[in-house]
C-alpha cells in the first residue's frame, strides 16, 4: 500500500480545477520548480510545498495528521503571480472531504495571509499564502 502524499493531492486538486489550468496549463509542481523551467521563466506556474510548522495533531492514535504548505504563484508581473496564487488558493480553501492521488483531505485551511516576493534564485515575481491542511493516512483507493 502507497503512503498518503498530500502534497501530490494537492497538485492534483489544482490540475483538475479548471479555473486554475486556464491560468497555467499543467505547470503545477509539488515541492519546487523543476530544473528545466528556468529557461521559460517568469511565466504563469504553481509550486505547493511543505512548509513545517507546530505539531498539530498531537499524541493521538487516529490515522490522520496535519501538514502546513506554502502555494508559491508565478507569474511575469506581479500582479499575474498574484492573480495566479489567488486563483489556486480558493481553489484549496474550498476542499472538504476530497480524494486526490489516493489521499483523503479533509480540509484546508489559510494560515494567513497573502505576501508577495521575488523568486531567490531567479528573481522572478512570486505571490504566497500559507495553509494547513488535515488530512488521512490511510491510502484512498
Amino acid at each position: 500500500m502507497a503512503e498518503p502524499d498530500v502534497i501530490a493531492a494537492l497538485v492534483a486538486a489544482l490540475a483538475g480545477d479548471a479555473a486554475t489550468t486556464a491560468l497555467v496549463g499543467d505547470a503545477i509542481y509539488g515541492g519546487e520548480l523543476p530544473e528545466g523551467i528556468a529557461a521559460e521563466m517568469p511565466k504563469r506556474a504553481i509550486v505547493v510545498a511543505a512548509s513545517g510548522g507546530p505539531e498539530f495533531t498531537g499524541r493521538g492514535s487516529a490515522e490522520v495528521d496535519a501538514q502546513r504548505i506554502d502555494l508559491f504563484g508565478y507569474g511575469a508581473t506581479p500582479e499575474e503571480a498574484n492573480r495566479v496564487r489567488s486563483t489556486a488558493a480558493r481553489r484549496l480553501w474550498s476542499i472538504e472531504r476530497e480524494t486526490h492521488a489516493g489521499t483523503l483531505v479533509h480540509w484546508v485551511n489559510r494560515a494567513g495571509g497573502f505576501s508577495q516576493a521575488r523568486d531567490r534564485d531567479g528573481q522572478w515575481p512570486q505571490s504566497f499564502q500559507s495553509f494547513q491542511v488535515f488530512y488521512s493516512l490511510q491510502e484512498v483507493q
